[in-house]
C-alpha cells in the first residue's frame, strides 16, 4: 500500500491489459492502480482505477473486473465476495463507474503526483511557495466516466493547503483533501468513438 492513501503498489501486471468496455464498442481500458476496498460498501473487493484510450479514467469493482477478465463467470461462485458473480446484463452489474470515494482517490493520487514533483520524482512546475506548499488557486482538470453512458470534464481549485484546525502547512493527509480542493466545474461531456 502506499503510505497515507488506499492505493496499492502494484497493478500485479494488469496495466498491460487492454480491456475492451463491455458496453461502449472501441472504448479500451488499461488499470492504472489498484486501491483497497471502502469500509461499508455492500460489494467489497479491491477496486481498480482505469484510463482509456482518451484520458478518462473509471473504476471497476474486483468482482466486475474478474468477470470482464474471464477469472469468473456469471452464475459462477465468488469465494471471497460469498455470492454470484453476475454479467453485464445483470440489474446488480456496477462495471465500469465512479463514485465519491473513487473520485476522492483519484484527486489524491493527482495531488501526489504534484508533490512529487517538489520531491524532484517529477520535473518542477510552479506549483509550490518557497515552504513547499500548494499555491492557491492551482487546478486540476480531469475526464471521468461516471457510469454507463454518463461522461464528465471537471475543474478542480485548490482551495487552501493548510490543516482547517491548526493551519499548519502544507496538509498532505488523504482524509482532508476534500476540503482542500473544491470542484468548480462539472459538465457532461459525450466520448465519440474516433
Amino acid at each position: 500500500m502506499v503510505g497515507g492513501t488506499r492505493m496499492l503498489e502494484s497493478t500485479y501486471g494488469l496495466d498491460r491489459v487492454q480491456i475492451p468496455d463491455p458496453k461502449t464498442p472501441g472504448r479500451l481500458w488499461r488499470v492504472q492502480g489498484l486501491y483497497l476496498p471502502v469500509h461499508g460498501r455492500a460489494l467489497g473487493g479491491l477496486r481498480a482505477k482505469l484510463e482509456d484510450q482518451k484520458g478518462f479514467i473509471t473504476f471497476c469493482n474486483q468482482r466486475d473486473l474478474e468477470v470482464i477478465l474471464g477469472l469468473g463467470a456469471p452464475g459462477q461462485y465468488c469465494p471471497w465476495s460469498g455470492k454470484d458473480y453476475v454479467g453485464p446484463e445483470d440489474p446488480d452489474w456496477f462495471g465500469f463507474c465512479a463514485d465519491d470515494d473513487d473520485l476522492a482517490d483519484d484527486l489524491y493520487y493527482r495531488e501526489l503526483v504534484l508533490r512529487a514533483e517538489l520531491q524532484g520524482v517529477l520535473p518542477m512546475g510552479s506549483y509550490f511557495d518557497q515552504r513547499g506548499v500548494l499555491t492557491p488557486n492551482l487546478t486540476i482538470e480531469r475526464f471521468v466516466h461516471i457510469g454507463y453512458s454518463t461522461d464528465v470534464f471537471e475543474l478542480y481549485l485548490l482551495f487552501d493547503d493548510a490543516e482547517p484546525e491548526t493551519g499548519n502547512r502544507p496538509d498532505t493527509r488523504f482524509d482532508t483533501v476534500e476540503r482542500r480542493w473544491m470542484r468548480s466545474e462539472r459538465t457532461r461531456v459525450r466520448w465519440e468513438r474516433s
